[in-house]
């Protein structure tokens, strides 16, 4: 079962709800501790609904509809999130239920860790706030198969998006993971609404680094993406606006920061003029084409995205292309194409351009009016994969450069953001 069981105007109510009663926290900072470890910039706690009888009656509707659309004779709660809506669900639902506990409770006569008496064959729900890593529901579930029991579903209000899949394969666990929102949802609205800020607006002018996500799942960079989302990164995607589609990426992904739709954009002006009016509806921070596609080509996407934040960026020669292939593709070396490119770019109206750490001082001299995005930039020592034309962070910005793409070395590091401070710290002297 992959839809939640919450419709967007649903998690909009919920949300508002918690946010009434105060049963989320949230702070920039992240640092609210979880009972699983490490912490976090947003907190559920619905253990303080307890404080108030209509903050419970409301929650207890959301999941009673919920647990009406399974296959289920009982619920099973989860101690102790849970425990202040168990009753109330019984009650709308007409659902038995029974409790039980990841730690038996002592000195019990009946079964200490189980309330209840189940048929044999029962199909049921275990009901709870929240899944992170999957740790606390191992027990409940074998439980529950160590009774006879079926479990249809695991239902939670909040996904929080922390490796429970992964665990629970490990464990060979097949079970259903049935969510309400995730933790990405509740921060989204969170931010469109205000009551959050994505990051210090001072903090997102001081970063020059674009972090390249490119051959990552959404399921792969969200954990990054929460993390990096203070350090006013410019987040750069490709294949993943074709694997999510950009009317569902770029909404969600700009929660996190501004966005570079990298597309590359190759092809008739009519073309091009079509796919960023589809891009305006999104106002990402930059899109990118190929400056080889000509003047009209390039005036075309630059007037389809007027009266947008959207930037025009106009591609010259790909970092990975080195003098031969310059020559084999052009006939001229890399700088020379790229001095044509630019001054095509230029009188265009492009707002910047793309270009390796080898032109940029001298298309920054020629048209200091545009902005120079750099890739190919790894610190030293870093491998340079597939890159040709490559500078370090520091010289890269010396000579010129707004902006400078980083990918793997981000990426691969065992502290992204750590390595992105570090960057910044150590190599371009920003405090």
């Amino acid at each position: 079962m992959q839809n939640s069981w919450l419709s967007p105007d649903e998690q909009e109510e919920v949300i508002n709800l918690l946010l009434r009663f105060g049963l989320i926290k949230f702070s920039n900072k992240r640092d609210l501790p979880l009972k699983s470890g490490g912490f976090t910039d947003i907190y559920i706690n619905l253990r303080d609904a307890r404080n108030n009888p209509e903050a419970i009656s409301g929650l207890a509707n959301y999941y009673a509809n919920a647990l009406r659309r399974l296959r289920i004779n009982r619920f099973v709660e989860v101690p102790d999130s849970v425990s202040c809506f168990a009753g109330p669900i019984s009650l709308l639902t007409k659902f038995p239920y029974l409790t039980i506990r990841e730690s038996p409770k002592t000195g019990r006569v009946v079964k200490p860790g189980v309330i209840g008496n189940p048929n044999f064959g029962d199909r049921v729900a275990i009901l709870d706030d929240v899944i992170t890593n999957g740790d606390s529901k191992i027990v409940p579930y074998q439980e529950c198969l160590r009774m006879g029991l079926g479990v249809e579903s695991l239902v939670v209000l909040v996904d929080r998006q922390q490796g429970w899949q992964k665990k629970l394969a490990e464990l060979g666990i097949d079970l259903n993971v049935w969510a309400g929102m995730t933790l990405h949802d509740v921060r989204r609205r969170l931010i469109e609404n205000g009551t959050m800020v994505r990051c210090d607006s001072v903090v997102e002018d001081k970063n020059p680094i674009i972090v390249a996500l490119d051959g990552k799942s959404w399921e792969e960079i969200l954990p990054l993406l929460d993390s990096l989302r203070t350090s006013g990164c410019v987040l750069k995607v490709n294949d993943l606006m074709f694997d999510k589609g950009m009317e569902w990426l770029l909404p969600n992904l700009s929660v996190y920061g501004e966005v570079m739709a990298d597309l590359k954009g190759h092809d008739i002006p009519n073309t091009l003029k079509n796919i960023a009016k589809r891009l305006s509806r999104y106002a990402p921070w930059a899109v990118t084409i190929h400056a080889s596609g000509g003047r009209e080509m390039i005036k075309a996407s630059v007037d389809a995205l007027k009266g947008t934040k959207t930037k025009v960026l106009a591609v010259t020669v790909l970092t990975s292309i080195d003098e031969n292939t310059s020559q084999e593709i052009y006939s001229r070396l890399p700088v020379e194409q790229v001095r044509v490119l630019a001054r095509i770019a230029h009188e265009s109206g492009a707002h910047g351009f793309v270009c390796s750490p080898e032109e940029v001082e001298e298309l920054k001299k020629t048209y200091p009016d545009m902005l120079a995005i750099v890739p190919g930039v790894r610190s030293v020592g870093k491998d340079v994969a597939d890159q040709k034309r490559t500078d370090t962070p520091s010289a890269t910005i010396k000579r010129g450069a707004n902006r400078i793409v980083m990918g793997r070395q981000i990426l691969e590091a065992k502290n992204p953001v750590a390595e992105v401070e570090r960057v910044m710290r150590e190599e371009l002297e920003i405090a």
